[in-house]
């Protein structure tokens, strides 16, 4: 340390200054500013909480809300106590006379070689996915027709283009 400048010095003794001070603000300080606030908040939670609720509550779904809320639950899995040959009777007998598919209309078909599109409805659909009518599945395209496969009743029903 003798061969030290007094310059070299005076930067040491406060690098040393610095570094006592962050351990002071990081160890000593840091934890005793910290308090614990614990009835203001429980209150603006509870605000928070009752006012989303009546927000919720007033809010309906719209038609576009639902069709994306039936389309994400596709695929989730089936239900192994559902005895099908029990409710497809009860289906069949239930829905007699007020079938969802008189309201399905095919109005138009795109065929852009690699992709078959139906027009269902005003939707555009490919093989496979579900429509907007809950418990259907669009099977085959044909500029003619299309075949629809309603799930729950377990058949495949055609239904001619409307122009």
């Amino acid at each position: 340390m003798a061969n030290l400048k007094k310059r070299e010095i005076i930067i040491l003794v406060i690098a040393a200054l610095f570094v006592l001070y962050a351990v002071y603000a990081y160890l000593i300080a840091g934890p005793a500013s910290k308090k614990v606030k614990t009835s203001a908040d429980s209150v603006k939670i509870e605000t928070f909480k009752s006012d989303l609720t009546n927000d919720l509550s007033k809010n309906n779904l719209s038609d576009f809300d639902k069709y994306v809320a039936i389309r994400t639950g596709v695929n989730s899995g089936n239900n192994p106590f559902l005895k099908k040959d029990i409710y497809r009777a009860w289906l069949e007998k239930d829905s007699k006379g007020n079938s969802i598919l008189s309201k399905i209309i095919y109005s138009g078909y795109v065929d852009s070689g690699k992709n078959r599109m139906a027009v269902i409805n005003g939707l555009e659909y490919r093989t496979g996915e579900q429509l907007a009518e809950e418990g259907y599945v669009l099977k085959q395209i044909t500029p003619s027709k299309v075949l629809i496969y309603d799930k729950r009743a377990g058949s495949n029903v055609e239904i001619p283009i409307q122009e």
